[in-house]
């Protein structure tokens, strides 16, 4: 065996709490100890971390030094929040036509990592962090699951999109995490699926809304199943819209809390779910406006598209970026005893976890195909549409850039997921409709359940 094979063998075996480093729990305690201050007093760490971010924005890219130049807007101009509304929208036509302009000069070449959105939107996009960026990312999400108990290293069995090569299962020792194939869950081997977690004993589960429903329908129909999942103390959710109405069905099936959380690839907004099932904003995250269609700040009771400005990458800024994620503000600020003072979400709009149906009858969550490789770098849009049972045809707008390796790379590495229970068809379109409300379907179903 190799030297650096023999080190990584060793480095997994480390705990998870070693192998993350000094800098990040000094990282994680003190996001830990603004999350918990007075609304206020986060509002200040907010302004100077917008200050911080665009005059950062400023001296370093050569995107954001061109157009504050050319609407006359100094950095230092930058003194109240109000202040940001003179900086234009960035939206995701924007950074994929000036990416090369919008990377920061003060950021290593070496030190970047590409990586790309999962195309929810029909628009994939190609952007860059780095390991600090991903680090505090991970700060945010496991201060969000310590909320339901969890800590680092705590075992986990995830039921997400990760694709596992031999069987339906995979360990992965360096996080203790049980990974689950959701491509492969189907009504014939659930009971196996279940006993797997058994086996297990993991005392967090990790899943897409979606596949809860498949498990929570069959926990329904064999009762005796539940006691299955007896180990587990909390359930998270992501990458699905969970209805306020799912949720207290699956907590009454489960019997476990379930703890949900917004984010995304771009790193511009995270929302967590506080243990009184409250969401609540991540404010050292970043700077969140909620907009209405006309473009009004949205108000209490009021439907708002999330304008996020990170705080955390520092490798291609995002100032005042268009998410085309939508939430319902709260009347009322969050002030529960949780302890965290933020405005509150009501709920989060926006696509439910829709699902394909293979030859077999099971179903994959939309959610799981979303990729986070270059294989859609060069198409303009993408839709999924299927009208009969186990033959998916995925529609293509080309960008002038695409070619035939594109097509070899989307079909290997889809295929790899849908493990020939379905049978993929590209099809390329001049161009994808809105539906007649002006809305993309990132999955235009036609089947009939």
């Amino acid at each position: 065996m190799l030297l650096k094979d023999t080190l990584r063998e060793v480095y997994h075996i480390l705990p998870q709490s070693w192998r993350m480093g000094r800098a990040f729990h000094v990282l994680y305690r003190e996001y830990e100890k603004r999350m918990f201050q007075t609304y206020e007093k986060r509002r200040e760490y907010q302004m100077d971390q917008l200050q911080r971010m665009i005059s950062y924005a400023y001296a370093h890219t050569r995107y954001y030094r061109n157009l504050l130049d050319e609407r006359g807007i100094s950095p230092k101009s930058i003194q109240d929040f109000s202040d940001i509304k003179k900086i234009p929208i960035l939206t995701k036509d924007i950074v994929q036509n000036h990416l090369a302009e919008m990377v920061s000069d003060a950021i290593p070449r070496q030190q970047l990592q590409y990586v790309t959105t999962g195309g929810s939107t029909g628009k994939p996009l190609g952007l860059y962090i780095t390991a600090t960026v991903e680090r505090k990312r991970l700060a945010f999400t496991w201060l969000n699951w310590s909320l339901m108990g969890y800590r680092m290293g705590d075992a986990c069995a995830v039921l997400r999109g990760t694709v596992v090569k031999d069987g339906f299962w995979s360990y992965d020792r360096g996080e203790n995490y049980l990974i689950l194939s959701t491509y492969d869950l189907r009504e014939t081997n659930i009971s196996e699926y279940l006993a797997r977690i058994k086996d297990f004993s993991p005392k967090f589960l990790r899943a897409y809304p979606s596949v809860l429903d498949i498990l929570a329908r069959y926990i329904q129909k064999h009762g005796k199943m539940l006691s299955c999942l007896s180990s587990v103390k909390g359930i998270a959710t992501s990458s699905e819209v969970l209805t306020p109405e799912q949720k207290v069905w699956l907590e009454d099936i489960f019997q476990i809390p379930i703890f949900d959380q917004y984010g995304n690839c771009e790193q511009v907004g995270f929302l967590g779910m506080c243990p009184h099932g409250h969401y609540y904003e991540a404010m050292e995250h970043s700077y969140l406006e909620y907009l209405t269609e006309n473009g009004n700040d949205a108000v209490g009771g009021e439907v708002g598209e999330i304008i996020g400005t990170s705080f955390i990458n520092d490798a291609v800024p995002f100032i005042r970026y268009k998410t085309g994620d939508e939430v319902l503000l709260s009347r009322h600020p969050l002030q529960c005893d949780c302890g965290i003072h933020t405005r509150s979400i009501q709920r989060i709009e926006g696509r439910m976890g829709e699902s394909l149906q293979t030859h077999y009858g099971n179903l994959i969550s939309i959610t799981a195909l979303n990729s986070h490789s270059d294989i859609f770098d060069h198409t303009a849009r993408i839709q999924y549409y299927q009208d009969t049972p186990g033959i998916v045809v995925l529609k293509i707008v080309r960008r002038p850039e695409y070619t035939d390796q594109d097509t070899e790379k989307i079909y290997a590495e889809l295929n790899q997921k849908f493990k020939q229970q379905v049978d993929l068809r590209i099809e390329f379109v001049e161009e994808i409709p809105l539906t007649s409300r002006g809305k993309y379907k990132y999955l235009d179903q036609r089947l009939k359940w």
